[in-house]
């Protein structure tokens, strides 16, 4: 699903601001992702979709375990600087020091490893338009 093909969250005549966005989730009942000026209401997941995120998280949490690295769940909001999308992987880690954008410590502004599990309604835009934009990324490890 490309980013325009997403439901969009604001209906205002003029693109948000980040902080206009950081206002209206942090008060939201469900999770909208930001790029561009425009919020994007996140698709629901299944129970496949949540069992294997919940499999990876476990998975991570164990693999890093002894090493100064942290996993985090969707809850996470995660903000690519250089591209200004504001998003909520699956799992994200982090090893060394979290960064975050604020004192609200709910956006992470340095991962090391990023995982979108893929769904039928979200495969194309991850795979395609997410996967750059998480590419732009200094802290990303690819391998």
């Amino acid at each position: 699903m490309l980013a325009s093909e997403h439901p969009r969250v604001n209906v205002a005549e003029r693109p948000i601001t980040a902080e206009e966005y950081l206002k209206i989730e942090r008060k939201a009942e469900f999770k909208s992702e930001f790029y561009r000026g425009e919020m994007f209401a996140r698709s629901g997941g299944s129970r496949k979709h949540s069992r294997l995120s919940v499999r990876l998280n476990v998975f991570f949490e164990q693999h890093f375990e002894g090493r100064a690295c942290e996993n985090y769940n969707s809850d996470i909001r995660v903000l690519v600087e250089e591209t200004g999308l504001y998003t909520y992987p699956n799992v994200s880690v982090v090893c060394g020091a979290p960064k975050f954008v604020d004192a609200q410590v709910d956006t992470l502004i340095n991962p090391t490893l990023l995982v979108e599990v893929l769904s039928p309604s979200t495969e194309e835009y991850d795979r395609r338009t997410k996967v750059k934009l998480y590419r732009t990324l200094p802290s990303l490890r690819v391998s």
